[in-house]
């Protein structure tokens, strides 16, 4: 291995950064941090940063790593990527994705066959039946959390992320504020109530109540008549990151 060869794949990650999804760039980050600056240093970022926090708890997880190791798995996961060879340039071809799913029609047929399988999903969860929840996903689907960079693929990552999440919170209960069903999939926004009783992401158990509002966009496959997943955010309210003693990174804006 040599240094060059290190040089020529950050080079090629920053070139081809915005087409690398967050996982892999979290796992290039660290190896990228232990390959030059050794095990990691400084203070854990608190909870109000949730993505500098899993960059950090990424860096620490590698502690003890040589340098050269840490290159060498640097260049290997560079080596396994695969780019688009070009970007769209005009404003036509950049949106031309977004302007197909608009002009796409719903007729409603496909309209209750979407509401059917949300509420069949949303019914399997509030039963905490994961089988029936994995009944209502295709097989290639992705559970997305853009927040921290979480991303878990398949059924078998989506029934680990209902684990995780039940485990964490086994009383959560959401209470649905907004629906939106299109084309595309479904949008719900939700308020959430639950005990925090284990560590879930990069937040550490409260043993508490919390609450906090979600919107959850569950984005449809007309073929397989399945969601191929969920993407997930989250609206924490100043109560919430005083109960965790952190600071609202926009105070100013707080009631």
């Amino acid at each position: 291995m040599t240094e060059e060869a290190f040089q020529k794949a950050c080079s090629t990650v920053e070139k081809n950064g915005a087409k690398i999804n967050q996982p892999t760039l979290l796992k290039l980050y660290s190896y990228y941090k232990q390959a030059t600056e050794g095990d990691a240093s400084g203070k854990r970022p608190g909870l109000m940063n949730l993505r500098a926090r899993a960059k950090y708890d990424g860096w620490k997880s590698l502690e003890g790593m040589s340098s050269e190791e840490a290159k060498g798995n640097y260049i290997r996961v560079v080596s396994e990527l695969e780019f688009v060879e070009s970007e769209p340039t005009s404003f036509e071809d950049k949106h031309a994705q977004a302007k197909e799913m608009l002009n796409k029609e719903l007729d409603l047929e496909e309209y209750e066959e979407i509401k059917s399988l949300w509420k069949a999903h949303s019914i399997a969860e509030d039963n905490r039946d994961i089988d029936g929840l994995m009944a209502t996903l295709t097989e290639d689907c992705r559970y997305e959390i853009p927040q921290v960079g979480k991303i878990y693929y398949n059924k078998e990552g989506a029934t680990q992320f209902y684990h995780d999440l039940l485990g964490a919170f086994p009383d959560i209960d959401f209470r649905l504020t907004q629906i939106y069903i299109g084309p595309q999939g479904v949008v719900e926004e939700a308020k959430v109530k639950a005990t925090h009783e284990k560590d879930w992401l990069v937040l550490p158990a409260s043993g508490e109540q919390v609450e906090f509002e979600t919107a959850i966009f569950f984005p449809w496959d007309s073929k397989a008549k399945r969601f191929k997943g969920e993407r997930v955010y989250f609206n924490f309210d100043r109560k919430f990151y005083e109960r965790y003693g952190m600071t609202p990174p926009f105070p100013e804006l707080e009631d």
